[in-house]
């Protein structure tokens, strides 16, 4: 089975067909799901809809830095992750990680903001405070600001486990990476991105994590039409004719990876 480790399920995008798109997944051999929020809201969205498909969605609660411009209350998703935790008798807890969070400087592209990247890293050094925490694992949002992303990480007493969702970054950046024992996920891009198809035959399988980030990253060659989780096998195909290696191959590693990180089974 396949694990798609970042989807947007609770999104407007499927408002009127999610029970159909779940089922297609699940037809194309992919059972579990993680569901990310990113804000207050949609993070407890993930949380109802983790609550309503027990064992088989799980929720990740968090606020996106893109969010850090209406300062956001970041005790407002302590609570929710207080009231999630919650024991549920024999269940299995809905909430497996925090998340998404990090850094994204590309609105930034052109100017200095300086204070708006100050927000962004407040926000991220608070959400991985509750991580710590709360002992759950985090869902990295970084784009165009790895050196910030690391720094941060390295201000904190300790290092929380976790995933560099959507890695675009380069082989510094996998290293980075390997040496805080962090995965990184790839999406639909792999199938068209020159530059990731360069870097993934230098990352063990070990590190790799597979997502769709639904409803975005529409891999190949349904690019142009909404993403969901049942193109995993896609990517998983193209990774797996990266590393030279079978898809089963593939299958078999990224659903270890995610089972050890958000210690689901």
């Amino acid at each position: 089975m396949f694990i798609d480790t970042h989807c947007h399920l609770n999104f407007p995008q499927y408002d009127t067909d999610q029970a159909m798109v779940i089922g297609n997944a699940k037809k194309a051999g992919v059972k579990q799901f993680i569901n990310p929020g990113v804000d207050l809201f949609s993070s407890l969205q993930a949380v109802n809809l983790a609550k309503k498909h027990v064992g088989v969605i799980f929720a990740a609660v968090g606020i996106h830095p893109y969010e850090a411009q209406h300062d956001p209350d970041v005790r407002e998703l302590e609570k929710i992750i207080i009231e999630t935790m919650k024991k549920r008798g024999n269940e299995p807890s809905p909430l497996v990680a925090i998340g998404e969070c990090g850094l994204d400087y590309h609105q930034y592209s052109g100017e200095q903001a300086l204070g708006k990247k100050d927000k962004q890293k407040r926000l991220f050094a608070e959400q991985l405070e509750l991580a710590l925490k709360y002992d759950l694992p985090v869902i990295f949002h970084c784009r165009d600001g790895y050196d910030d992303f690391f720094d941060v990480l390295d201000s904190l007493p300790s290092q929380p486990r976790g995933v560099i969702h959507c890695f675009s970054g380069g082989l510094q950046e996998v290293r980075q990476a390997q040496k805080r024992e962090f995965f990184v996920g790839f999406d639909g891009n792999v199938t068209y991105s020159k530059h990731l198809q360069s870097i993934i035959p230098s990352i063990p399988l070990s590190m790799i994590l597979l997502e769709t980030d639904s409803p975005y990253l529409t891999p190949a060659p349904h690019r142009g039409s909404r993403n969901e989780p049942k193109y995993i096998p896609l990517i998983a195909t193209e990774i797996a004719r990266l590393h030279g290696v079978s898809v089963k191959k593939v299958e078999e590693a990224t659903t270890a990876n995610a089972r050890t990180l958000f210690q689901i089974s």
